[in-house]
């Protein structure tokens, strides 16, 4: 019995470490790119403080990466179901945004290229909203994250532009070596072989404590196969019991009559109803006098033969 159990298990586990090891093979990571067998990753850049600079001759910009602004928006136009702003800078008579967040990287002409659209409505110009393209260029002289500039905006010189390109150097843009496959299977097999040793020391406890009724310092698991063997066979009967008494209540659940509030099955209650009611053409039983009843009709009985002497 133990044999299959082991088997299955060992399968059981097999596929959990491959499944481990797919998720952190994956490349589907927000901010992050595997482009010519090199990986980029710009989720560093990711700040809970804006970077703020100034444009148009004292105008604040509010940028951020892979996540929304912190700033406080004002009257962009950009309802709130439509995404969290990727930036936006103050104007007269609002804050223009230059776009709802977006964390997919492209690679362009060798550089990682970040775009963002469905800002606020733009000035002058029927169904065009705001606009943006980051270019993050590789440069391991800046160690600091770096700080974006605008390079270009459209329409050119004029302070209610609706696109904007900026330019960022920083050292988070350079490739860092894209992760394989046997590294995510090492990664994974560490983390189910920590998950494997706690649920052990929880069960060995749990096993010296209830079944072998032991106390104090004899409760530290112990770490041999004769134990482990144990375990495995308590756990699995424990688990076979349940499965057990799961399946009988489903199956008593469905016999229950709820109707007739009686813990019987629609056959029972029939037979329970017929063996109440009598039967057709049977006569009820006369009722039956109390000593009292008896007494009183005995002596009125016994008076009338007694007149019927003196006659």
């Amino acid at each position: 019995m133990m044999v299959p159990c082991v088997r299955k298990l060992g399968r059981l586990l097999l596929a959990t470490t491959l499944t481990f090891a797919v998720f952190v093979y994956a490349d589907d990571k927000p901010c992050t790119l595997h482009s010519g067998g090199k990986y980029y990753d710009l989720t560093t850049l990711k700040s809970s403080k804006d970077y703020q600079f100034e444009i148009d001759s004292g105008r604040e910009f509010y940028l951020n990466v892979c996540r929304g602004v912190s700033t406080d928006p004002w009257n962009t136009g950009v309802l709130d179901d439509e995404g969290d702003i990727a930036g936006l800078i103050r104007r007269d008579h609002g804050d223009f945004a230059i776009g709802i967040v977006n964390t997919t990287l492209e690679m362009v002409d060798g550089g990682l290229m970040l775009r963002q659209a469905n800002g606020s409505p733009c000035k002058d110009m029927d169904n065009v909203r705001g606009s943006s393209s980051i270019r993050f260029i590789c440069d391991t002289s800046v160690f600091a994250a770096g700080k974006p500039v605008v390079i270009d905006k459209f329409p050119p010189n004029s302070e209610d532009a609706c696109h904007y390109e900026l330019e960022w150097r920083t050292h988070f843009a350079c490739p860092t070596g894209e992760r394989g496959f046997l590294s995510g299977l090492f990664v994974s097999c560490i983390i189910t072989a920590m998950i494997l040793f706690m649920l052990y020391m929880v069960a060995s406890t749990l096993y010296n404590h209830f079944v072998l009724r032991l106390r104090g310092p004899q409760l530290v698991p112990k770490f041999t196969f004769q134990h482990a063997h144990e375990i495995l066979d308590v756990s699995y009967e424990l688990f076979k019991s349940l499965l057990d008494r799961v399946s009988w209540r489903s199956r008593r659940r469905r016999d229950v009559n709820f109707t007739s509030h009686h813990w019987t099955s629609r056959e029972e209650e029939e037979a329970m109803f017929s063996a109440d009611s009598p039967e057709p053409g049977r006569e009820s039983a006369p009722p039956v006098h109390g000593a009292n009843d008896s007494g009183e009709a005995g002596t009125q009985s016994g008076g009338e033969g007694d007149r019927i002497i003196r006659l």
